[in-house]
């Protein structure tokens, strides 16, 4: 495969990287988690103050994708460095501060760090800073600390989890409606037959606290309707249901 040899080669394989970690199918999300936590040399590209990374033996072939990647039976971190240090005009170097940066960001996606970068060798990191963030971050509201990374990917499990579609169907047996756990409001109640069957789901537990293994549970899942789930999120730590329904309980002209 060749080898980028311009900055908007690099920037696409940063957002086909993207894509798979919030996007891409259960198999695409682990094996690009994995690049990134086995990786030795990153690209830490920050935009809006948020720093993110990939790993350069991914990023440094052109219009790279997971599969062009498996297939790749010479792929080698000496070339897309050297490909990456052409671009970026510099060499990769070890950084601290980028190194814990590179730690809080696995973190938050849900893996555990590596000690070291392959066969013990040191973690070393080019600074990419991007004028603006991908179309699909902007739309983030940036409630979320962790970043927009992280918000675009709890979003993504609340849309497309099964899980989510079997906590649905328990409470609907349950309770013979879905409605909100925190203030009782029904969408059908209110809009009729358009907003029969309608809730948002909120994942209880955050992707940056979930490990390596971890699969959500259907009572991990709560139904709230839009107002509470944005109130859910105000706060850093996310509020429980219990602390939501008391600030509601307690709130002025509270109805």
């Amino acid at each position: 495969m060749k080898t980028i040899t311009t900055e908007q080669e690099l920037t696409e394989n940063l957002k086909t990287l993207e894509y798979y970690l919030v996007n891409g199918n259960e198999d695409q999300s682990e094996k690009t988690t994995s690049l990134v936590k086995g990786g030795t040399c990153f690209v830490a590209y920050q935009t809006e103050g948020e720093i993110r990374f990939a790993p350069s033996r991914f990023i440094g072939y052109v219009k790279n994708t997971l599969d062009k990647h498996d297939r790749n039976s010479t792929k080698h971190g000496s070339q897309t460095n050297q490909a990456i240090s052409k671009v970026l005009s510099n060499q990769p170097v070890p950084n601290k501060k980028l190194e814990s940066e590179y730690k809080r960001y696995c973190t938050n996606l849900g893996i555990s760090p590596n000690k070291t970068g392959a066969f013990g060798h040191e973690r070393k990191f080019w600074l990419l800073k991007l004028d603006t963030d991908f179309e699909e971050n902007l739309e983030m509201t940036g409630e979320f600390p962790e970043g927009k990374i992280v918000e675009r990917k709890h979003k993504a499990r609340e849309r497309n989890s099964k899980v989510t579609q079997i906590a649905k169907s328990n409470f609907k047996t349950k309770h013979g409606r879905l409605f909100c756990e925190i203030c009782d409001f029904d969408f059908q109640e209110h809009y009729g037959e358009l907003g029969k069957d309608f809730i948002e789901a909120h994942h209880t537990i955050p992707v940056s606290e979930m490990t390596e293994g971890d699969t959500t549970q259907p009572e991990d899942i709560a139904l709230l309707c839009s107002n509470c789930h944005r109130m859910v999120h105000k706060r850093r730590p996310w509020l429980s249901m219990k602390e939501l329904r008391k600030i509601k309980k307690t709130a002025p002209n509270n109805c």
